[in-house]
């Protein structure tokens, strides 16, 4: 009996010593871009920057953050990259979808 609550005690004292778990704070989205005043493009590539270095295990590949990215273009924007989203549901990706540095 002596053995087993010394094995209880210095259990819980190692889980006390272990930091917290952290979590991701969560943070503003982009605002959407519509393409119209092209030098808003670097605020919002800034911004998708951001949200991808906040959260790396969610965005570790480049193609969800192109496919996070596009989901905040309208109007101009999304004219733009919808026949490349049309190519993403046909299983036909473009070069465009997988890169990051492409988009």
């Amino acid at each position: 009996m002596t053995h087993i609550m010394a094995n209880l005690q210095a259990a819980s004292s190692s889980e006390a010593s272990r930091p917290p778990a952290f979590k991701t704070p969560s943070m503003k989205a982009p605002e959407c871009f519509d393409g119209t005043q092209p030098f808003k493009v670097r605020i919002f590539i800034q911004s998708c920057q951001l949200i991808f270095h906040n959260d790396p295990a969610n965005f570790s590949q480049d193609r969800k953050k192109v496919v996070y990215s596009t989901s905040f273009l309208i109007f101009r924007a999304e004219k733009w990259i919808e026949p490349y989203l049309s190519n993403l549901t046909n299983g036909d990706p473009s070069y465009l979808l997988n890169s990051w540095n492409f988009f």
